[in-house]
């Protein structure tokens, strides 16, 4: 009966039928296109080769790997803050390897837009980068058809570098740029504290500041703490005009005058400096396992950069306090911190023994909140062992302190947790020094020297010997 009425239609309306059955037709079709699609993505999802190879692939946050491999436009511009970290201390670090069996791990730059030139014509065009050991170490290598594809420097320099690579990437100096250029209150410096023993330190800084690139309006200067066997702290300073300044935005080097420098050869660094009558001539040898890598910690509101090159290190050479006298052996740090500083204030710290480091802060400037919160890290000879968020830090023990005539009260005991993942940290102060800065708010600038005793979970406790800052009213 249906045939039937199907042929009658035919012979009555045959352009109406016709085109109900092409519209029939174009639908079924539609349908078997889609689902054909979405079981070809579910493959490819599943083919470690067209995603990168390996068992996990790392994507920037909120991301998918089919997003990425599907080219989409957003795609483009996406990348991984601090990759070469994270590839070195965290995904390839002893315990990624020893912990979880981590073999290798792979980067790649994907679809980045180029432009080529030859001839004096222009294409655009899209490039994808790889680093070949990695590559074929986890399964994702391509069949060359002719030629070799073999690790070159760059990429060695990339994945596995030496120290003295590791410190020309990450302890170079800057330039000032858009509205920090012409503000005389930038400055950029390389930081060491060297404990000569229980009771002494000092602190080295040589400083760069001012409108840099402008005649006359900026220079060097050297700024060195003394803490002495009683107690009593100097803090010494020499001034160098910009003539005498040289400094390098592709290496740690720094210079003033010849007379007062920081060098870095083979992973190891070279401090000379003098101010007061007190002098310097160091030879700083950094663990390079425990190192912090470039970061921006003022935000969009503040320019403030900052990266440890040595959270743990050993000094040797001559130290003249005025009287000279030889080290070797003593603990050292050495930082690097560049930014406008008008009115900026921190919570700061960094402590180390032989098996752990510790560092934590956040930078705040004149009145808006801080961009970036407050963060502790955790690292050893085996990689990162945390990157935490706490709260805020509390001062739950206080003592009194005369400065200029006026009592301050500063922190006798620092305290600060992260509650989510367990880590707690308390700061016991065994001695502090407290410039006046002179100015309305967070007025006191506090150095302190201290122990941190570290509870984290899956760890046992750990006492370790630092030095923290902080500002107070």
């Amino acid at each position: 009966m249906i045939l039937r009425l199907v042929l009658a239609e035919l012979r009555h309306r045959p352009g109406r039928a016709l085109f109900l059955l092409a519209g029939y037709s174009l639908g079924v079709a539609v349908m078997v296109v889609l689902l054909a699609v979405g079981e070809a993505m579910l493959e490819q999802a599943k083919d470690r080769a067209l995603v990168g190879g390996g068992d996990v692939v790392v994507v920037p946050a909120g991301i998918s790997a089919e997003m990425l491999k599907a080219g989409g436009a957003t795609s483009l511009f996406l990348g991984i803050d601090q990759a070469r970290f994270v590839q070195r201390r965290i995904l390839e670090s002893p315990r990624a390897r020893e912990r979880y069996g981590v073999q290798a791990a792979s980067p790649i730059l994907d679809s980045k837009l180029v432009v080529l030139s030859a001839r004096g014509r222009e294409w655009p065009g899209l490039a994808s980068g790889e680093i070949p050991s990695r590559s074929r170490a986890v399964g994702a290598a391509p069949e060359l058809l002719a030629g070799s594809w073999e690790d070159g420097d760059r990429d060695r320099a990339w994945a596995d570098p030496t120290p003295a690579q590791l410190y020309r990437q990450i302890d170079r100096f800057h330039l000032p740029t858009g509205a920090a250029a012409g503000d005389s209150t930038w400055a950029e410096w390389h930081y060491f504290n060297v404990v000569l023993d229980e009771d002494r330190w000092v602190y080295v800084s040589l400083m760069v500041g001012g409108r840099v690139g402008t005649p006359g309006e900026w220079g060097g200067r050297v700024l060195m703490t003394v803490r002495d066997a009683d107690g009593a702290h100097r803090s010494l300073t020499r001034d160098f005009a910009d003539t005498e300044v040289r400094f390098d935005t592709t290496t740690p080097a720094l210079s003033f005058g010849g007379e007062a420098f920081v060098e870095q050869e083979d992973g190891v660094y070279r401090v000379r400096a003098a101010a007061g009558g007190a002098s310097v001539d160091l030879r700083v040898h950094p663990d390079p396992t425990r190192y912090f890598p470039p970061a921006s910690l003022g935000g969009a509101g503040l320019v403030s950069g900052y990266t440890v090159p040595a959270l743990y290190a050993r000094a040797e050479g001559e130290v003249c306090l005025p009287a000279c006298e030889e080290v070797s052996g003593v603990q050292a740090y050495h930082d690097h911190n560049w930014g406008v500083w008008r009115d900026v204030s921190w919570e700061w710290g960094a402590a180390s023994n032989e098996r752990l480091s510790l560092l934590y802060g956040v930078v705040r400037g004149d009145s808006t909140p801080p961009d970036q919160p407050l963060f502790a890290y955790l690292v050893d000879r085996s990689g990162v062992r945390g990157l935490y968020r706490p709260r805020e830090v509390r001062f739950p023990a206080t003592r009194i302190a005369e400065v200029g005539g006026a009592s301050v009260r500063i922190p006798a005991r620092i305290e600060f947790e992260d509650p989510r993942r367990g880590l707690r940290v308390a700061i016991d102060v065994d001695a502090a020094h407290v410039t006046d800065m002179d100015r309305p708010r967070r007025r006191y600038f506090v150095q302190m020297r201290g122990v941190a005793t570290i509870e984290e979970p899956g760890h046992p406790p750990e006492r370790l010997p630092g030095f923290f800052e902080t500002y107070v009213d």
